[in-house]
This record gives structure tokens, C-alpha cells and sequence, in this order.
């Protein structure tokens, strides 16, 4: 947490909230920089953290900016969570803890809209919804439906 804003010295923008007991350390930027200076493979482990968190951000533009409907956008937020989940037997299986609330605001939509297109894509057997986990039944419908 806050690795580009201690890299670059620029304030962190953004708040956590723990949903179980959690333990964190705080180390001061100028420690830290000393340390990735003595240390050359924990300074790659970080440059290659700050690009994940790169492409993960132009993702994210990418599901929000560039998809014309909600049902587009959705598709897309689903396709990127599961593009590192190997296929078995033709789904992909992902557990989804968000709820439809914050995928709303992660997608720029409604909550009541994020729930309609769940139902919409359980009933074009694009998806099936079991508790948390999230089975994507017909990948070639949901990609299309993104506009991939």
C-alpha cells in the first residue's frame, strides 16, 4: 500500500478498510528508498509491482472509458478478473467479494443496474452466480458482449 506515492514522493490519494484483524508496519520513505538502493532485487520486485499497478489502472480506464453501455462495462470488469484464471471445462470459475454496490462504483454504474445485468447475464447463459463464486459459462458471449 502506497508504494508509487512513497516512489515518488507524492501524497497517497487513497484509503483502506479492513474487513478482519490486521497487522501493518509503517516504514519511512527515506528507510525504504535506502533500502531499494542496497538492495537491486527487492528495487525490480518494485518496479515490476508499479507496472502490475500501471496496467491495472489503464485496465480500469480502459472498462470505464472506452465501453459504450453498462452491460459493456460490466462484461469487461469480468473479462479482466478473470484474463489470469486458466480455463477447466470450458468455464472459468472466480470468487467475486465485492458486492454489486462497489462493482457499481468500480464500473461507473448503479448498483440496481449492476444487479439487473447479473440476472441478464445469468438468463443468456453467459454466466452462473453460486454464493461468492462466479462462473463464467460462455467466455465467446461475454467477449462479445464487451465488444472484444
Amino acid at each position: 500500500m502506497g508504494l508509487p506515492a512513497t516512489v515518488t514522493g507524492k501524497p497517497y490519494e487513497l484509503t483502506a478498510d479492513v474487513i478482519e484483524p490486521t497487522q501493518a508496519n509503517f516504514i519511512s520513505r527515506e528507510d525504504f528508498l535506502r533500502f531499494l538502493r542496497e538492495h537491486g532485487d527487492a528495487a525490480l520486485r518494485v518496479a515490476q509491482q508499479l507496472g502490475e499497478t500501471y496496467h491495472s489502472a489503464i485496465a480500469e480506464m480502459r472498462t470505464i472509458g472506452l465501453s459504450h453501455s453498462a452491460g459493456e462495462k460490466l462484461a469487461r470488469f469480468l473479462l479482466d478478473l478473470v484474463a489470469n484464471h486458466g480455463e477447466g471445462k470450458g468455464e472459468t470459475r472466480l470468487t467475486l467479494t465485492l458486492t454489486h454496490e462497489e462493482i457499481a462504483q468500480m464500473i461507473g454504474a448503479s448498483r440496481e443496474t449492476v444487479t439487473r445485468l447479473f440476472a441478464d447475464f445469468k438468463k443468456k447463459q453467459l454466466l452462473q452466480v453460486k454464493g461468492s463464486t462466479v462462473i463464467i459459462t460462455n467466455k465467446a458471449g461475454l467477449d462479445s458482449v464487451a465488444g472484444a
